[in-house]
């Protein structure tokens, strides 16, 4: 898939190049002539070139990348990564070079910085613009990262986000089941026996985004008639169900607490259930019920913060809320949050200390989900 952007980029990134003029005859012809070997698919002859033209010109940020493309179509991956290092060191806003390193970097299993770098591209890209292909598989990995830390609602919503774009693709479709079920290992450890329940779970998880409602129910129910003891199946389904049929959705989250009596996320989503049906002394029950499983899960920080507020108790909401915030200091929704208690609180100088703050992270966060 990367391969077909290649000879584009790489023509695009020689014209640009040979306008700068550093010892103008010697780097023009080396580049002109990387270009050729490239477009003539040589490519042991086009790296070379190109890294004899980077030696004369360390700071030409297209052949770099050029290099790092190259290799990385040779599976040469550490090479790949650090000629693309040095590519971003010198343009610090290219979303395609910060998206190819963190595959490399995915490649080599230095997932840490693979994180970081497919998160940057991700966050160079405009919601409103289309990333093309390349930024679609930088996606995918991401993804994929996001749900072995245990995000799995990030990683859902970034898996959303690629089915709308991408549309038919099984491995991605197939990928997509893991977060669904809430299993935080990449796709190729899945075990053989759970294929099956996987590649279900993600069919209906890509219908959910891409098909009418009616297919992706259908989905539902086949994946929970066939495997109605497979953990986060019910929850799946019951998070699906709270938001289409919101008066359903309760008995899924009980099913599952029979499953898997310790499921905090379960928990969670009946708290918040609950505090909208109004029955608060439940709401409240299985909210403290999720935080003493769990202290440091923020949903659940957050359900039990909900649950106080709609009783009235905007001492104990802030607690848990201040709590939600501690642990994930950098979301700019659950400051929010606290800037509308703190204000039901009359406490006018910590609500506009969070507001700044809420803005802040806002302008920092930009396209994360």
């Amino acid at each position: 898939m990367i391969r077909r952007l290649t000879v584009i980029l790489l023509l695009a990134a020689t014209a640009r190049g040979q306008s700068a003029p550093a010892s103008p005859q010697t780097f023009d012809e080396l580049s002109a002539k990387a270009s050729q070997a490239y477009e003539a698919n040589r490519p042991e002859e086009a790296a070379e070139l190109f890294s004899r033209a980077v030696k004369l010109r360390p700071d030409w940020a297209q052949g770099w990348w050029a290099i790092g493309m190259i290799e990385y179509q040779r599976d040469r991956y550490p090479e790949c990564r650090d000629a693309l290092a040095r590519m971003v060191k010198l343009d610090t806003s290219a979303a395609p070079g910060f998206a190819l390193l963190g595959l490399c970097e995915f490649r080599t299993k230095q997932y840490d910085a693979s994180f970081q770098h497919l998160k940057k591209a991700h966050m160079l890209v405009p919601v409103t613009q289309p990333g093309g292909p390349l930024l679609d598989i930088a996606d995918y990995h991401l993804a994929q990262l996001l749900n072995q830390q245990g995000a799995f609602e990030v990683s859902q919503e970034m898996f959303m986000r690629i089915a709308r774009r991408v549309h038919n693709n099984t491995e991605m479709m197939f990928a997509a089941g893991l977060p669904a079920l809430r299993m935080p290992i990449f796709p190729s450890d899945v075990a053989a026996e759970q294929r099956d329940v996987v590649t279900m779970a993600g069919k209906a998880f890509w219908d959910l985004a891409t098909q009418s409602p009616e297919e992706a129910d259908v989905d539902f129910k086949a994946l929970v008639t066939k495997y109605p003891k497979f953990p986060s199946v019910h929850y799946f389904y019951g998070t699906y169900l709270a938001a289409h049929y919101p008066e359903q959705c309760i008995p899924e989250f009980l099913q599952e607490l029979g499953i898997t009596p310790d499921s905090v996320p379960a928990r969670v989503q009946l708290s918040l259930r609950y505090v909208l049906e109004d029955n608060l002394d439940e709401a409240l029950k299985s909210a403290r019920e999720a935080v003493a499983l769990s202290p440091d899960s923020v949903g659940a920080q957050l359900a039990l913060a909900k649950a106080l507020r709609a009783r009235g108790d905007n001492e104990g909401a802030l607690k848990a809320f201040l709590a939600a915030e501690r642990l994930d200091p950098v979301s700019p929704s659950i400051r929010l949050l606290i800037v509308n208690t703190y204000r039901a609180l009359d406490r006018i100088e910590e609500m506009r200390r969070e507001m700044a703050e809420y803005e802040r992270l806002k302008a920092e966060q930009g396209t994360w989900p």
